[in-house]
Order: structure tokens, then sequence, then C-alpha cells
């Protein structure tokens, strides 16, 4: 049984979908008015790992991420560059994308824009106003009347009296706790007619209305940052309820934040990285990795350390995949799933999955895992491999890893090493030969004076019954 966190009774919670094998998920996704970030790639490699994971057990899945391309953000960003709001949007959602595909993550079911949904949320709004739960000012905005609302804060934990109004006061509201649902406005490309005239939507009604589209008015799983419990999923919950008059989400997950060396991440402090840039200078699946070692619920402090300790962890495991693929049967047979989950690294991988995606418990049976199959370097079983790697390979792809050729892989960052150490191939095998020559003269001081040299350039010796191999010891 999967347990999962939910942040509305703030306990973990069995997954039972609405619909029996079929798990509705909806994540909020980026405000498109600038290139993304590694805060951004976070919330969205979690809810591709949960994807991966219920579609491993066979879960079927209908995923929804969103973009949200209709903000202030993305006008005042588009009269700075002096071009339409719609040009910004779209070339961004394009470059979201692309980062998105390079770092691995799977398309989601639906990737819906809010230009696109204009029709559902008029709709929307104008039951919230049928009801009695919104209002229309003189000016040509409609608000939420929050307090009409019993439940409001309920997500947040916390009463009307202690929440702050999720906007900046406005003359024409009814009271300061009331959220936008319409706003004026004359923007060319960013505002569509209403009956309350010209505007755009306010942020919160955007995902209530395209989560109607396409879950239903309930469904399982609603995701994002916790930056977003309050006010836009607080403000989602109070108007999809009223509106529909039906349950909305049953879970609410919500990741944790990114800061960089312990600071907020943030373009105004000079930390803030672009997956573009973190792409140029690490392997995509280190930042997977990076993520995964902590629960999706901890705050992560990204820095070149981190970067580095898993960029050598996933050689090690790369390493590891490329030792079982060397020495497998030719006649080799892919395991049934009912053989995997025979295995007890495998159960306990799933296991620790189920208890509200438990990835750093889930990665440590994976090193585990490693441990063993690297104990049979010098006394090859070549049926225990087989299992073995079949085991190794369900594990990389529920934790999107593993998606390149081990040998491709590692010549890959090899070349990288290379590079940094300023030695060239040639140099490392003439070290090593006088290593071992060293070694047979049982000269082991000199043997060790080499070994420690290649170590001071980042170049790690490995001696086994096959022979003596290098690899390196990754700085970024």
């Amino acid at each position: 049984m999967i347990k999962l966190y939910n942040t509305l009774s703030r306990n973990k919670e069995p997954l039972v979908p609405l619909e029996e094998g079929h798990v509705k998920i909806y994540a909020c996704g980026v405000t498109v008015y600038d290139t993304s970030h590694v805060g951004h790639a976070m919330q969205a490699l979690v809810f591709d790992l949960l994807v991966r994971f219920l579609c491993h057990l066979d879960y079927r899945v209908t995923y929804v991420r969103n973009f949200t391309d209709v903000d202030d953000k993305i006008i005042a960003r588009a009269d700075e560059l002096s071009i339409s709001p719609r040009k910004l949007a779209m070339s961004v959602i394009d470059s979201c994308r692309n980062d998105f595909a390079r770092l691995g993550l799977k398309p989601a079911t639906h990737e819906p824009c809010v230009s696109q949904n204009i029709a559902e949320i008029i709709a929307m709004i104008e039951q919230l106003v049928a009801s009695g739960f919104a209002y229309a000012s003189e000016q040509g905005n409609v608000y939420f009347r929050v307090k009409n609302f019993p439940d409001y804060g309920r997500l947040s934990n916390r009463t009307i009296e202690q929440l702050q109004g999720s906007e900046n006061p406005a003359d024409d509201k009814e009271d300061p706790h009331d959220f936008a649902l319409w706003k004026k406005s004359e923007v060319v490309d960013a505002s569509w007619p209403s009956r309350w005239g010209n505007g755009r939507p306010g942020w919160h009604i955007e995902c209530s209305a395209m989560a109607k589209k396409h879950l239903g008015v309930s469904f399982d799983i609603h995701g994002g940052g916790r930056d977003l419990v309050f006010p836009h999923h607080e403000n989602e919950i109070a108007q999809s309820l009223a509106a529909n008059n039906s349950p909305y989400a049953t879970i609410w997950m919500h990741n944790g934040l990114v800061t960089v060396d312990g600071q907020k991440m943030a373009k105004s402090l000079g930390n803030h990285i672009t997956i573009d840039d973190f792409l140029n200078a690490w392997p995509a699946e280190v930042l997977r990795l990076a993520i995964v070692t902590h629960h999706y619920r901890s705050d992560i402090n990204f820095s070149e350390e981190i970067f580095r300790v898993n960029c050598q962890r996933l050689l090690y495991f790369y390493e590891t995949l490329l030792f079982l693929e060397k020495n497998l049967p030719t006649d080799n047979q892919p395991m049934t799933k009912d053989k995997l989950a025979n295995d007890n690294h495998y159960q306990k991988f799933i296991a620790a999955l189920a208890d509200d995606l438990n990835t750093p418990v889930a990665l440590a049976e994976l090193q585990a895992l490693c441990k063993k199959i690297n104990g049979l370097r010098n006394r090859i079983d070549r049926q225990q491999l087989v299992r073995l790697h079949e085991v190794m390979l369900a594990f990389g792809n529920v934790l999107g890893l593993f998606n390149e050729q081990p040998q491709t892989f590692i010549a890959n960052l090899k070349q990288r090493a290379l590079v940094a150490s300023k030695l060239e191939a040639r140099q490392i095998e003439t070290l090593i030969e006088r290593r071992q020559l060293a070694r047979q003269n049982k000269d082991f001081a000199q043997a060790d004076q080499i070994r420690q040299q290649l170590i001071d350039q980042g170049i790690e010796v490995r001696d086994s019954q096959q022979g003596t191999e290098w690899t390196f010891i990754w700085h970024g």
C-alpha cells in the first residue's frame, strides 16, 4: 500500500484512487516569464518520480502539469524587453520544455496553458458569482468572498484572522482577504472580453479550471512546492469547492524548497542557477540524484560539493552497470515482474518508495545492491548477475537514472575529468605502468607514491583479477 503525506490532514494517508487502478495528478507548473531554474526542476523531478513509480506498479496515471502563461510578471518582463506577452510566454515555454527534456523528464499527459483555457476560467467565475461566493466591482474586477467559505485556512492551518490578505488591498474589495478571480486589463495579447469587461484571470482560478477540465471536479493528488500552500492552493480549494459543490483533491503533496550555499536562490543574490547553466557544467542525472538523496518534503541546499559527491556516486552506479553488461550471458532473457518481486533488494526499494516516496532509503538500497554486484567481480556468477542486472535496471527506471549507455556516460565524464586534471590519457597510462612495475618489484612505497600522485590529479586506480583500470574523482 502506498502512503503519502497529506498537507491537508498533516498525516500520511493511503493512496486510494477514486477510480480503481487510475491515479489522477495535478501539479502546478512554471510561470513562464524567464528561464527555468533548478527550483522548477526540483518540483518537476519529484512528480516525475511519483508518476514513474505509479506506472511501474501498473497504475494508469493521468498527469497534468500546466504552464502559467498569463501573469503580471510576464507582462512586466515583456514590457522590459519591448515584446508582446504572448511572444515572451511562447518562447519561455519552448525553452522550458527543452530544459525538462534534457533533464530526462517525461512529458505530462496534459500540459495546458492558461491562455488556451479562458472560456473554462470565465465559466467557473460565473458560477461563483451566481452562487454568491464572488462579486464584481464597479471597476471591472471580480473577487472571491473569503468569509463566505467557512473552511478557509484549513490547508495552511491558520484562521482568517491569522492570514494576511493574499494580495494587496484594493479600494473595490469588500474585504482585504478577498482575492481576485478576474482583473480588469486592456493589455494586448494578455486580456480577453468577458461580461465584466476586458481583463485576465487571477492566478488561482486558472489551476482550478484546468484541473477540472482535464481531471474532473474530484481527483487524487494535487502537488506543488511548499511555497504554494498559501495563498495559491488555499485559494484553489476555496473556489473549487464553492464552484463545484464537490470534493477537490484528496491528497495535497508539497515538496521542499531550494537554497544555494545556504541562501535563498534569487537573481538579486547572484546565485540563480538556471537549468541550462547546470547542464553545461554537470550531467543531467546528477541533479536528479542530488534531489532524490533528500526526502522530497525536505529543503535542499545545492552547492558544488553536493553536485560533486552525487556525480561521483552516479559514476559508481554506471561503472557497476557496465561491469554487469560486460558479464551477462549472451542468451540472457529479461526477468518477469513476478520473479523481480521476489528479490529482497527490490522489495525493500519498493517498500521505501511506498512510504511517502522515501528516496533516501530507496537510494541506500541501490547502493547496497551495487556493493553486492561489485563483490562478485572476482567470483563471477553469470546467472546471479542476470538477476541483479534486472533489479538495477528496475531501480533506474523508477528513479529516472541510467538513461545513457554506461560506456558512453563514462567516456564523456572521463573526458571532462581529463580536461579538469590537465593530464592526457597517455600520461595516466604511463604512470599506471610505472606503478605496476613498482608493485612487481615489491617497491610498494613507490607504487603508493604514484597512486597518490594520480589521486592528487583526480584520478583513481582500481585493481582486480581482471587487471588495473583507472577512473576519476570528480571535482566538477
